[in-house]
């Protein structure tokens, strides 16, 4: 399963290397680190503050996700976090 995350624009640039770390941008990478699953940038090459704020993150299984998803809408970093509907119907 995938989580799409919308995150606020100065904790992308940091998580990017294109700004100076925060305090939410540390705590996102804490959380996903104690979860055991990588943030990986949606749209790596690009320049655009608003994609670069869209991240993935991979998720074995339901139970997983349901608890990564519930601890990331904790985080001030975070403004969206939700699963990605399938791409076609079953």
């Amino acid at each position: 399963m995938q989580i799409t995350i919308k995150t606020l624009p100065d904790v992308s640039r940091s998580i990017h290397e294109r700004g100076p770390p925060t305090t939410e941008s540390e705590e996102l990478l804490r959380v996903v680190e104690t979860f055991g699953v990588v943030l990986k940038p949606m749209h790596s090459d690009m320049e655009d503050p608003n994609l670069m704020s869209y991240f993935i993150v991979d998720v074995p299984d339901t139970t997983t996700t349901q608890h990564v998803i519930t601890r990331l809408r904790q985080l001030g970093a975070i403004e969206a976090a939700y699963v990605k509907p399938p791409d076609e119907l079953p």
